[in-house]
């Protein structure tokens, strides 16, 4: 049994209108999907910058605490004596 033309028109006609919603459901999910890319794609760089600044400021501070603890085992500056009565 062979479909007529006119039987294969109605069922594209029915079918059509599914079809293009299927289309924009698709088309719109895509979209959803390219702007979260795009925000995450955001986030990730503020995360480069801020690790960039923590290492950075970890670094000075690595720094400051070897010049103190070098400072400490050095010890006191002692006074020299005064020789002159």
């Amino acid at each position: 049994m062979s479909a007529s033309p006119l039987r294969l028109l109605v069922l594209a006609l029915v079918l059509a209108p599914g079809a293009a919603t299927a289309q924009t459901g698709i088309d719109g999910r895509l979209n959803e999907l390219q702007r979260s890319i795009s925000a995450l794609s955001g986030q990730i760089e503020q995360l480069k910058v801020q690790e960039r600044q923590l290492e950075q400021q970890l670094a000075r501070m690595q720094t400051s605490f070897e010049q103190r603890i070098e400072r400490l085992e050095k010890g006191p500056a002692r006074p020299t004596p005064r020789t002159g009565r």
